[in-house]
């Protein structure tokens, strides 16, 4: 189940990216850790660097939690750089007599090595519960400093609460920035300006709140304005959002903006519940990666992601296509990393796509306007499948690596994002339903010259 080119650890478990950053010339990548066991029971942030976002350098654990406000989990945050420091900001998770209490810290590196703790810049503000967590720190474009927290109101609805600093050390909580009334709970924030718009990204979470249960949760976004001056947005409603992927396996998206000025994405990609994850990595030492990172526009109203033009350089030996007597066309890769892109006025109508090896069909309904993927579901030995409106299909292009696929549709107006039960080594790609106007381009992924250890 490894993979070939997407970002995970040696062992333990992985889940949300954290501290997302540029810093003197190298890509950070901080992410959740548990480095004892494929489980949540432990949480320390982990660290990938690169200077390219193609080769990465696995540099093992970056903040522990051994501090008496962080002594129960170093939960998830981000960085921002300040007068050229390095500055993760995260939640200190403390458990005591079955209660939680939670802070907002910062740890500083001047040099990208050494994290100074300096303990709790935030307590949770009494109009909350102890679910306030994964602060999200951004420079304002005049001055001063904004924080972003995943909260739940003390009425028991989920928020997004806003702080504020002048120096990024100093923290007031503002109030709510957007609330919903649907969910107990909101978790892992980001918010930027992207395209003369800004973007909230959010997770919305279903809750029992009586036994603090977590349920459904699943990641979304609004486009909206921001004014810093008066520190509110112009929708508040959390409730009015956008999907962030239709995928079965995508959660607490994070981005950054680097040194040519675009804003990347990172993603967790998995939902898998427990016994999903126990027959997944069963026989790996390790469990979950993250997503491809992906840059982000806005267009005609939506949140653009593409693969970033870097990866390019991934793209090596052209498959041939073969065209059997049947109206299907086959492409045989020799290992499961590889990319398949299908463009032409023509998918419009309708295209059929299906992965001999491990169940995976993806087809477009022409006549109803519908999108379908289904995979093989390894719990119950089964098809599982996502289905969504979609008013055209123009482009389809597919990242598949060793236990995974990333969907971009039309150019990444819609992204799906899924774990795959690895069977083999190779990969067929069967196509159903192309005409002389479809293009089809299928390309291994070479991985030689890559490594994340």
């Amino acid at each position: 189940m490894r993979q070939k080119y997407h970002l995970e650890p040696d062992r333990g478990l992985l889940n949300d990216p954290n501290g997302l950053a540029y810093f003197k010339g190298k890509y950070y990548v901080f992410f959740q850790w548990n480095r004892f066991a494929k489980d949540h029971g432990y949480k320390e942030w982990g660290l990938f660097k690169s200077s390219d976002l193609l080769n990465w350098t696995f540099e093992g654990s970056a903040l522990l939690p051994d501090q008496i406000y962080d002594q129960d989990g170093v939960y998830s945050g981000s960085a921002c750089v300040i007068e050229d420091k390095l500055c993760l900001f995260y939640t200190g998770n403390t458990k005591s007599d079955g209660r939680r209490k939670v802070y907002q810290c910062m740890a500083v590196s001047s040099d990208g090595r050494k994290y100074l703790k300096h303990g709790c810049v935030l307590e949770t503000p009494a109009d909350y519960t102890e679910h306030f967590r994964d602060p999200k720190v951004f420079k304002g474009s005049r001055q001063g400093y904004f924080m972003v927290i995943g909260a739940q109101k003390s009425n028991g609805k989920g928020a997004v609460a806003l702080a504020s600093s002048c120096d990024g050390v100093h923290w007031s909580v503002k109030g709510n920035l957007a609330e919903t009334e649907m969910y107990e709970m909101v978790e892992c924030p980001d918010l930027f300006e992207l395209d003369g718009k800004h973007v909230l990204m959010f997770n919305p979470q279903e809750r029992d709140n009586d036994n603090d249960v977590c349920g459904v949760s699943f990641s979304a976004y609004k486009i909206m304005e921001f004014d810093e001056k008066t520190e509110t947005v112009g929708d508040r409603d959390l409730d009015k959002h956008c999907r962030f992927d239709q995928g079965f396996d995508f959660y607490a998206p994070q981005t950054f903006c680097d040194d040519k000025g675009r804003r990347i994405m990172f993603g967790w990609m998995s939902r898998m519940n427990e016994m999903q994850e126990q027959i997944f990595a069963a026989e790996e030492r390790n469990i979950h990666c993250l997503t491809l990172p992906r840059e982000l526009n806005v267009k005609n109203g939506r949140l653009y992601q593409r693969v970033p033009e870097e990866f390019e350089r991934l793209k090596g030996k052209q498959i041939p296509l073969e065209m059997p007597k049947t109206k299907e066309i086959k492409a045989v890769f020799p290992q499961k990393a590889a990319f398949v892109k299908v463009s032409g006025s023509d998918l419009d109508q309708g295209i059929f796509i299906r992965f001999p090896e491990d169940g995976t069909k993806i087809f477009y309904n022409g006549s109803e306007k519908v999108f379908t993927f289904v995979r093989y579901d390894w719990v119950n030995k089964t098809e599982e499948q996502k289905s969504f409106p979609m008013e055209m299909l123009y482009s389809l292009e597919l990242w598949l690596d060793q236990s995974s696929i990333e969907i971009f549709l039309n150019e990444g107006e819609y992204v799906l994002s899924s774990r795959i039960y690895s069977k083999g080594e190779g990969q067929t790609v069967i196509f159903k339903g192309m005409t002389e106007k479809s293009e089809i381009e299928c390309k291994e992924i070479n991985t030689g010259g890559m490594h994340n250890e």
